[in-house]
């Protein structure tokens, strides 16, 4: 579709609206995660698998020398429908400079599967790293997680999981990073973003991080590129300001001059904000107002907090 075609609606969701060229940017992530996967092909297991599906998998990147390491998880944007984990390596080196495992995340894309399905696939990843990084060298208490532009809202979803149900004491990463994200799916209905996801609007709703906020959650940052629409810096202003009527703090990294597309990119850049803020989030322990107290004895609290139940 051209943006002559689109309604006012539809234009202010597509971010290509404020390039000259989407291709040279999804060019700019094959030739970089294509250069990371033979500069580091030593210390790379690709297609690690999760589940079941064909796209259950992921890379992990480790670094050489002794670990445990701390953990980065990087969840790829595609408005749920394009991309993989194939292009989601471009940052890995920087990552691995700074001893730090990088590890690329993969799930179903859309018409193949829903927006539910989706959500859950990427909960049983994170699931699975969690419980599992420790085979690769990685430190499962230290595990930093972020998403971009659909990457994002799946992360948001996931940071939603039930985390005593599903044995933790609390959100068990470090912070999360939100870059360029969908938080509120109903607008999506009636544009041409849903023709490939076919969501009604009972399942947009439910497929809405706005409107189900987290009982708990680890410490937050978002993201938008300056030059992005109006409607993905408000669906991240929105975000914000439920979490913080609901208690929970977060910070905002402004990206001047970055649009929706390049700001990714910076993750790569080790003097960036973006990779500071992360950086940051691997050495900070979560605060109190994002956990809820534990009255557990000090031994079972250790075992519950990485997945380990007695």
């Amino acid at each position: 579709m051209t943006e002559a075609q689109m309604t006012a609606l539809e234009r202010d969701y597509s971010p290509s609206t404020c390039v000259d060229d989407i291709g040279a940017y999804v060019g700019q992530y094959v030739k970089q995660s294509a250069q990371m996967r033979k500069i580091h092909a030593g210390g790379l297991h690709e297609n690690v698998s999760y589940g079941a599906g064909a796209r259950n998998n992921m890379d992990i990147f480790v670094p050489d020398g002794a670990g445990p390491f701390p953990v980065y998880v990087f969840i790829h944007g595609g408005y749920w429908q394009e991309l993989s984990k194939r292009e989601s390596a471009f940052a890995a080196g920087n990552f691995l400079d700074h001893n730090s495992i990088f590890v690329a995340l993969d799930y179903t894309l859309a018409p193949e599967a829903n927006i539910l399905q989706i959500t859950a696939e990427v909960k049983a990843g994170l699931l699975w790293i969690l419980r599992h990084i420790d085979f690769y060298d990685g430190d499962a208490r230290k595990i930093t997680v972020s998403g971009h532009s659909a990457g994002a809202h799946l992360l948001a979803m996931a940071l939603g999981l039930d985390w005593e149900k599903e044995g933790f004491t609390a959100c068990p990463f470090l912070a999360a990073l939100l870059i360029s994200g969908v938080y509120d799916l109903r607008p999506l209905v009636d544009t041409y973003i849903n023709d490939a996801l076919g969501m009604d609007k009972i399942t947009a709703v439910a497929a809405s991080p706005l409107l189900h906020l987290p009982d708990q959650t680890c410490p937050l940052m978002f993201s938008v590129g300056e030059n992005e629409t109006a409607a993905f810096h408000k669906q991240t202003s929105d975000y914000q300001m439920a979490l913080a009527k609901a208690g929970f703090d977060s910070i905002n990294i402004p990206m001047p001059g970055f649009n929706h597309f390049d700001v990714v990119l910076e993750l790569g850049n080790a003097k960036s904000a973006l990779f500071a803020a992360v950086r940051g989030g691997q050495h900070e322990a979560s605060s109190s107002k994002h956990q809820r107290i534990d009255n557990k004895p000090d031994g079972q609290r250790h075992q519950i907090a990485h997945g380990k139940l007695p």
